[in-house]
């Protein structure tokens, strides 16, 4: 039987954003990649692709949980608040701001309680990268936000529960 760690590291997410052809996976709980459909990057401009991965990071993390929600119903685990202190663990976890940047600095990714996403991407990034650049820039800055948020939930965790 597939133990929860290794169900957890085979979850997949897909994603679209909504009206165009930018897609991206989620995978092996943090690492995302994203593609582009034919010519898209070419005619992009910086404040859609913000508006696009906003969308495709609320997607990716929404079936992210549903798959781990999942995962969890499949064992004797109990998640669920039992007590003040675990509302109160809920409620401070919902409240975590984190940030991932690409290495260059040209996509930064932030989001509260990784519900409330923003996306920056520098002016001239389209004209100055190639796709295959900040496609690499985007998953860097996922990857690194998503690290960003399970260290400070992990910082929570052992305030918390010691």
């Amino acid at each position: 039987m597939v133990d929860l760690a290794e169900r957890l590291d085979d979850i997949r997410v897909h994603a679209r954003a909504p009206g165009t052809e930018i897609e991206a996976e989620l995978r092996d709980r943090g690492a995302v990649k994203l593609t582009f459909g034919e010519s898209i990057y070419d005619f992009i401009s910086e404040s859609a692709l913000e508006s696009a991965l906003v969308g495709i990071a609320r997607m990716l993390w929404t079936g992210w949980q549903r798959q781990y929600q999942l995962a969890i119903d499949e064992t004797d685990l109990n998640i669920d608040a039992n007590d003040r202190h675990d509302l109160n663990f809920f409620a401070e976890r919902d409240e975590i701001e984190s940030t991932g940047t690409s290495g260059d600095e040209r996509i930064s990714i932030s989001a509260v309680g990784m519900q409330n996403f923003s996306v920056r991407v520098k002016p001239g990034t389209v004209r100055e990268i190639s796709e295959d650049e900040f496609s690499a820039g985007a998953a860097e800055a996922a990857t690194r936000l998503v690290q960003d948020y399970q260290d400070k939930v992990d910082e929570l965790k052992k305030r918390y529960f010691g």
